[in-house]
């Protein structure tokens, strides 16, 4: 107990095992809970406690040293899954108006000259489109982004289109691979597109093949990539990322880890590609080698040209 003038103020001594699993968690996942957020960690780890039986931090500091396949139930109980179809309207709608004209227009120029040129092979490497959706959650990013791709393209069968779709949570993955949503899910998904890319049930429906064929989940852990480690399933052939969605995954991670975040996306991107930012995470406090794209209706960078090809890949 402390004595502040006349006020008597308890200080609460953290728990040293509920601290020590704090860290194992940060250490894995770079993933922040500081103050404000130490009640929902505290609140998600007794959850895991109930379900396992175990009564209380220590009991399941030993089990988590004991049984290593633990930290994935871990890290999938601590992150946070809200998300929805054609969140943040604009940023699709830019995707769809600005960069896939560009990109078209841009492609077929280099198609056109690869024709000309003698040892290619008729502009195969060029009808290329490569995205990426990190901290993907229960999928209706990418799929958000396979309908907008689908609906802007001009001819979209004359492109090869990846969507890569990661994410650190299984059972989210799970879901995402499933491919179902509750009708409720499906409010922002406009009619004509429901009933174009999805198979309807009783109580929702099921993401239809033409979607399904375009992206690709993985598990994705961003510590592992700030450090430089690639996943195998990133490696196609194809060099950089034209777009990567990484939304409201920033705020989560600790302050000394955000920098260190930014400088991976933009390695990942191609020079001249888009990164599409949540609402909260502008980048003007971090240094970069992306440009604010200016006059655009919502939050959206792009890497400079004359940057050499994304380095990871």
């Amino acid at each position: 107990m402390e004595t502040v003038g006349n006020l008597a103020c308890r200080v609460e001594t953290p728990d040293p095992y509920l601290e020590r699993i704090r860290e194992r968690v940060f250490q894995r996942s770079r993933l922040y809970f500081g103050p404000r957020k130490l009640s929902l960690f505290r609140q998600r780890l007794e959850t895991r406690l109930a379900q396992l039986g175990l009564a209380d931090y220590q009991s399941y500091l030993d089990h988590l040293e004991r049984t290593p396949a633990e930290y994935a139930s871990l890290l999938d109980l601590m992150t946070i899954n809200e998300t929805f179809f054609f969140r943040n309207p604009d940023q699709f709608g830019h995707l769809r108006q600005v960069v896939l004209p560009e990109l078209e227009l841009v492609r077929g120029r280099e198609l056109m000259r690869s024709w000309g040129e003698s040892g290619k092979d008729s502009g195969e490497k060029v009808m290329k489109l490569r995205v990426l959706c990190a901290g993907c959650s229960t999928g209706e990013e990418p799929y958000t982004v396979a309908m907008t791709l689908l609906e802007g393209l001009r001819y979209p069968k004359a492109w090869d289109i990846e969507i890569v779709a990661g994410d650190i949570s299984k059972s989210c993955l799970d879901a995402a691979r499933v491919g179902y949503y509750e009708t409720d899910r499906l409010q922002n998904i406009p009619p004509h597109l429901i009933q174009k890319y999805f198979a309807a049930t009783a109580g929702g429906a099921f993401v239809g093949e033409e979607l399904r064929s375009l992206v690709r989940f993985i598990p994705l852990n961003l510590n592992q990539l700030m450090g430089g480690e690639l996943p195998p399933e990133f490696v196609t052939g194809w060099g950089g990322f034209d777009v990567v969605f990484c939304r409201n995954v920033m705020i989560y991670f600790a302050p000394s880890c955000q920098q260190l975040l930014v400088e991976t996306l933009s390695r990942l991107l191609a020079p001249g590609g888009h990164l599409f930012t949540g609402d909260a995470e502008p980048l003007h406090l971090f240094s970069h080698d992306l440009a604010a794209v200016p006059d655009a209706s919502c939050l959206v960078y792009r890497k400079l040209e004359n940057t050499e090809h994304a380095s990871f890949l």
